[in-house]
């Protein structure tokens, strides 16, 4: 009996002592796996961040690009938008120094100092050579020409060139009318046939000629 009890007692020791190293084997395997279990999530943890500072570098880098892209596109847009505005003002800056300068050559007055000074700077020297100023039709008429001051009206390009052609004549100046509809004068040397035309298009480009680069110039100062 007392056998039996050492024996049962023995067994009971031996169960306990499995149970106690499965125990600790089971607690030590445990904290192994929760050991790992840290380190692993740990090491997902900095590769999450680390893919996460990536992604971020890389949306500041293309928003930076999407930025400058867009800033880019706007300066050329604006630069485009100047450009045009620079040439329609000069387009514009043309036309009226075209519409100034026609309706001045139809003013009488004008036409009267520009014949002045015609006569004044184109007298020729040699009296063998004839000039002519041919005078627009809408003014002046072939038969007015031929008719005499007395007959004119005061004030009139015809009273005012009849006038002046008594003086003028005998230095080799005389007078006709013009073919060309277009304002302004003609002044032909008789002999060589040669002509010079002081019409709206001709003072108009000399005009451009000068002052279109200086327009230009203050645009671009401007802007």
């Amino acid at each position: 009996m007392a056998n039996d009890t050492k024996q049962s007692s023995g067994v009971q020791e031996l169960i306990d002592r499995l149970h106690q190293e499965g125990v600790a084997q089971g607690q030590s395997e445990a904290d192994a796996l929760l050991k790992e279990a840290r380190k692993q999530s740990m090491t997902l943890l900095d590769n999450a961040q680390r893919e996460a500072e990536e992604i971020l570098a890389r949306a500041r880098t293309e928003s930076a690009g999407i930025v400058e892209n867009g800033n880019q596109a706007l300066r050329l847009a604006s630069r485009d938008v100047l450009l045009k505005l620079r040439e329609a003002f000069h387009d514009e800056f043309e036309s009226r120094v075209r519409r100034l300068v026609g309706p001045t050559l139809q003013d009488d007055k004008f036409l009267q100092q520009l014949i002045l000074e015609i006569a004044r700077r184109a007298t020729p020297k040699d009296s063998s050579r004839q000039l002519q100023v041919l005078l627009p039709a809408e003014k002046v008429t072939a038969e007015e020409l031929a008719g005499e001051v007395a007959e004119m009206r005061p004030g009139t390009l015809s009273h005012f060139v009849l006038g002046l052609a008594a003086d003028v004549l005998r230095e080799g100046l005389s007078f006709g009318v013009s073919d060309d509809p277009s304002p302004g004068v003609l002044v032909r040397i008789v002999q060589d046939d040669v002509q010079v035309e002081l019409t709206d298009e001709t003072i108009s480009a000399l005009l451009l000629q000068y002052l279109a680069p200086r327009f230009r110039a203050i645009l671009e100062k401007e802007a």
